[in-house]
């Protein structure tokens, strides 16, 4: 399959994720087949945006008996490059860091962090979830060969020095929590998640849904 990732809107580029862990879990339970009204249900995705997103991936499935689950995760999984486990480390073992090491996408078994990092002298040498946790002076001692993957949860003050270090280690791509962009190198990408601004969006749709319903609703008789 060759798909031009370059052509993809970044929606749908974003969607493509939610896919395959939901495809896989489908898979993992014995499914063979879906249509795109169940898929939708589970994604909580209109089928005409699964539909239309399905579509620049070729003949993926047939009017009237829906998609190969099989078909799906595989397409998927080559999209996203799944081959292996992605081993990642995570900077900052705070609240948010000890959050994603408990939890570590315990729902999806291609991403595991196996090591976690900070400066705070009560958190080094300790394990979190089973999850070891060093000193961030020894990044360069610790990190694994083939290792290109971080999350940063530490404050703005801090971000541009850790992600200058894991630059300077082989990590190319980093997900960080602190929204204020940081000049990083050409062949680094990273993808900031800014908390306050994904609430506010969030909150204006559904100003926008509650005044689209108000105006559908019909007028009371007097």
């Amino acid at each position: 399959m060759v798909v031009n990732k370059q052509a993809l809107s970044q929606a749908t580029i974003k969607r493509i994720p939610v896919y395959y862990r939901t495809v896989k879990a489908l898979q993992q339970s014995g499914v063979k087949r879906v249509r795109s009204d169940r898929l939708s249900k589970l994604v909580h995705i209109a089928p005409a945006t699964i539909r239309r997103d399905f579509s620049n991936f070729g003949d993926l499935g047939r009017s009237g008996y829906g998609y190969s689950v099989d078909l799906l995760a595989e397409v998927f999984g080559e999209l996203l490059e799944v081959h292996s486990e992605e081993q990642m480390l995570l900077v900052g073992c705070g609240n948010l860091g000890r959050a994603l090491l408990t939890n570590n996408f315990r729902r999806n078994p291609d991403l595991s962090i196996v090591m976690g990092f900070d400066t705070d002298p009560s958190l080094i040498g300790t394990t979190i979830a089973g999850i070891p946790i060093y000193n961030l002076a020894t990044l360069s001692e610790k990190i694994r060969p083939g290792m290109h993957t971080a999350i940063v949860c530490v404050p703005s003050s801090a971000q541009a020095a850790v992600i200058s270090k894991l630059e300077a280690n082989g990590i190319t791509a980093i997900l960080t929590f602190a929204p204020k962009p940081v000049p990083a190198q050409p062949e680094t990408t990273i993808r900031y998640i800014d908390m306050t601004s994904e609430l506010q969006a969030l909150l204006f749709v559904d100003h926008q849904n509650k005044l689209t319903q108000e105006r559908k609703a019909p007028l009371k008789q007097s």
